[in-house]
């Protein structure tokens, strides 16, 4: 055969062949879907370690994230109306962003985590997926909402935060029965990107945190525009924070404080903005200490002791992924179940004690007392001496972030967002320093 024939040939099988499949990024929009901006790249120069390598790829993840605000605010204006007509708002999907949601500082005192109740009228409920394959609820995964069960999800508002770049996602989006769920479900796409590396992990629990506290604080401005006030829980660790907390308990609308009108989109952006500002103080200042940290957990590990992980915040107890590399990391849970244990660690283990605003002292004493090292993650200076390395949490006081006028506490916490970018440097930094040197 001539090399024209066989061209000839090889043209007309081609045309024969079915069209290849449309990929996820060119089906068609649903209408309750909510695209995330394309990434913007990787930097110019490779960072110098892990810790910049991860907080680089939230940074770069905040800045996109601004252009999804004015794109959240009508989904925030329809939950803020639910609720003020008496509706609850129900969390789900990963437990730690159902946790991050919960009893949680500058968020709502009207927040259930939710276990597959049927929604009223006025319910909404928000889900958060940090990972493709989420199992800790069933009833809250891609395919149950994609179907939309009437006789769980009710007449309620579903929104659903999660990466439609992950394939497992993707598949399930062209079977959602749109016509099923009346305008009530939004799909938001976090733009988290498809992989394992520390990078993606990240991205992918950070980025569901952020903007489900953007929406939290849309759906605040939206309620202003209301002329209603929706109530708020205070830190335990500001002045009479719990005396606040118990004036709100029950309570959707503020009994006392009118906040004035909040234009559409301010609260959001300027969340964003400040733990984007957070990340880069704790990129700027703190690689060095987390590579100590990292080296001092790995070569515990090495000599056969085990990282016990210990959590004062909310989300990383049952959020976070230990790297499979770490084989002798333990995953405690939360600090106020720690005091029964803490005496009994072995003196040759750590504590990565993954603290909250003030340093432990009282804690620190302990591991000196047993022999355990501590690495210490916490807001205020601590001593990094031969057995303890702090490194600074680099978010503020009462971990709250945003100011409302005539509001006499702030709302939004950022150290869910912030110390998730430092943990997946820390994990990082760790199976770096664990690897063999050449």
């Amino acid at each position: 055969m001539t090399p024209n024939a066989l061209l000839i040939a090889a043209t007309v099988l081609l045309a024969a062949l079915p069209a290849p499949a449309q990929s996820p990024a060119t089906q068609p929009a649903g209408p309750g879907i909510i695209s995330f901006p394309a990434g913007g790249g990787r930097p110019a120069t490779a960072p110098a370690g892990a810790t910049e390598s991860v907080c680089a790829a939230a940074i770069d993840w905040l800045d996109r994230a601004g252009a999804m605000v004015d794109k959240l605010v009508p989904v925030a204006e329809e939950a803020a109306g639910r609720i003020l007509a008496g509706g609850t708002l129900w969390v789900s999907g990963n437990g730690g962003f159902a946790d991050e949601c919960d009893y949680r500082a500058g968020g709502f005192p009207f927040t259930k985590i939710w276990s597959g109740e049927k929604l009223g009228p006025n319910d909404v409920l928000l889900i958060g997926c940090f990972r493709p394959n989420e199992t800790e609820s069933r009833h809250a995964s891609i395919d149950f909402v994609a179907r939309g069960y009437r006789t769980r999800f009710g007449e309620g508002t579903v929104i659903h935060l999660s990466s439609h770049a992950w394939p497992q996602i993707a598949r399930s989006l062209p079977f959602v029965s749109w016509s099923q769920w009346g305008g009530r479900l939004h799909l938001i796409d976090t733009g988290a990107p498809v992989g394992a590396s520390a990078e993606a992990l990240c991205a992918g629990q950070l980025s569901a945190a952020a903007l489900g506290w953007v929406l939290h604080g849309e759906m605040i401005a939206a309620a202003t525009r209301r002329g209603k006030t929706l109530s708020t829980y205070a830190s335990d660790w500001e002045p009479d924070g719990h005396q606040w907390d118990a004036s709100v308990a029950g309570t959707i609308e503020h009994p006392k404080y009118k906040i004035k009108p909040i234009a559409a989109g301010v609260i959001g952006r300027r969340y964003l903005e400040i733990c984007r500002k957070q990340i880069a103080a704790f990129a700027a200042a703190e690689p060095r200490q987390v590579r100590l940290a990292a080296d001092r957990m790995a070569g515990c590990m090495r000599r056969g002791g085990v990282v016990w992980a210990v959590f004062s915040g909310h989300i990383l107890g049952r959020g976070a992924v230990v790297p499979s590399e770490l084989t002798r990391v333990k995953m405690f849970g939360r600090s106020y179940d720690w005091r029964a244990f803490s005496r009994q660690v072995p003196a040759g283990d750590t504590i990565l004690w993954m603290g909250y605003l003030r340093y432990p002292h009282g804690e620190a004493r302990g591991l000196k007392e047993t022999g355990a090292a501590g690495v210490i993650v916490a807001v205020d200076p601590g001593p990094t001496d031969e057995k303890l390395t702090h490194v600074r949490g680099h978010w503020a006081d009462y971990d709250t972030v945003i100011d409302l006028p005539g509001y006499p506490i702030r709302v939004l916490p950022s150290s869910g967002v912030v110390q998730t970018a430092q943990w997946y440097a820390l994990m990082a930094e760790t199976v770096a320093a664990g690897k063999p040197s050449r």
